[in-house]
């Protein structure tokens, strides 16, 4: 069976997926049967280096699985912990991805801590420790003790904090998120004392790109700036029956063009559009078709602040709207992501803040 991953990078790279699973292989006889999944994945082609696969072993287990990573024999030496790296990253956002799904969770239920065991190898046992090393200090792997000595894991809650441009080559162009600015305050209105806070990303420049899969999408997710030149775009959207009902925001082209420019020009909130690349059946990416409306904005300066208890500087939310009635019911997948892009654009936010009317089925 044959996958094909796209990673968070512009534009999408892919890498192929091929799969083997054995259900109910009994490794050792003094353990109970476990099932395999083996999984060959090609990676991105960089022009400097040959190309590659990345061979992966996924043994179910408890308390945890293990994820065996196995390291080309060309990564043998501390000089090539970045290829490393590349490639841990890459099995764990396959992994995590398509094997670690989480299950629905019954309201009032912590979410389960989900990770594997990583386990690394390669022909060197030096080189395998040493990058075991090199991603502890990355925050990607906890060193867990364990009777006789130490393991290394990967929580799920964790890997999702990473950065891409952190793990990825230069070539693919993977998405940036900057350090956290030094800390300044400055005052809103005469009276709301705040952070400083950091420009928006560059306008019609992609930030953010995720590879969704579930029962109802096989979808790549993109956001990028809202601009002057998706008047048209808002204006439908706003004109939509649906929409107007709880956006209030219908009428001549011109009520939409200063729509516009107020949130291009407010100082605690940016715009963006959420756009959907489906796949094909033979996992090709086909067009990116504009879907979604988010207005980001910090919490603090917002009106909402009034209304609730206990803000952080660095507490955001979003508003929001399903444009397209097409890309109705993709709201836990889109939902994931913008919620995902706010906590890795700032480490310091803590909370995300949402407003939904009770009545409102996206």
């Amino acid at each position: 069976m044959a996958n094909v991953l796209y990673l968070p990078t512009d534009p999408p790279a892919a890498v192929a997926v091929e799969l083997e699973i054995s259900h109910g292989l009994q490794t050792d006889p003094s353990v109970q049967p476990v099932d395999v999944i083996v999984a060959t994945i090609s990676t991105p082609h960089d022009p400097q280096s040959p190309q590659t696969g990345i061979r992966t072993v996924t043994e179910r287990g408890v308390p945890f699985d293990r994820l065996i990573v196995h390291l080309p024999t060309s990564v043998n030496g501390t000089q090539d912990s970045s290829v490393a790296r590349e490639i841990v990253w890459i099995a764990l956002y396959w992994h995590f991805q398509y094997t670690d799904r989480q299950q629905s969770i019954p309201k009032g239920k912590p979410v389960p801590r989900k990770g594997v065991q990583l386990v690394l190898e390669s022909a060197s046992p030096s080189v395998s420790a040493a990058a075991i090393a090199d991603l502890e200090q990355f925050g990607l792997v906890e060193i867990a003790p364990q009777v006789g000595g130490t393991v290394p894991l990967v929580f799920s809650t964790s890997f999702w904090q990473t950065t891409p441009e952190s793990y990825l080559s230069r070539h693919l162009n993977a998405h940036r998120y900057f350090p956290n600015k030094p800390l300044r305050y400055t005052l809103s209105n005469g009276a709301i004392r705040h952070p400083k806070r950091p420009l928006p990303p560059l306008p019609s420049v992609p930030f953010y790109t995720r590879h969704c899969i579930s029962g109802k999408v096989n979808s790549v997710f993109r956001l990028r700036p809202v601009d002057i030149n998706d008047l048209d775009l808002i204006h439908k959207w706003m004109n939509n029956p649906r929409v107007a009902e709880f956006w209030g925001e219908q009428g001549p082209i011109e009520h939409q063009q200063q729509f516009l420019k107020n949130c291009l020009l407010s100082q605690h909130s940016f715009a963006a559009i959420g756009s959907w690349n489906d796949l094909d059946a033979d996992g090709n990416l086909t067009a990116w078709r504009d879907a979604c409306f988010f207005d980001i904005y910090w919490v603090k300066e917002d009106h909402l602040a009034r209304y609730t208890n206990n803000v952080q500087d660095w507490d955001r939310g979003v508003h929001l709207l399903v444009g397209e009635d097409w890309a109705r019911g993709r709201s836990k997948a889109w939902l994931d992501c913008i919620v995902h892009y706010m906590f890795l654009a700032d480490s310091r936010t803590e909370s995300i803040y949402l407003e939904p009317r009770v009545d409102n089925e996206l």
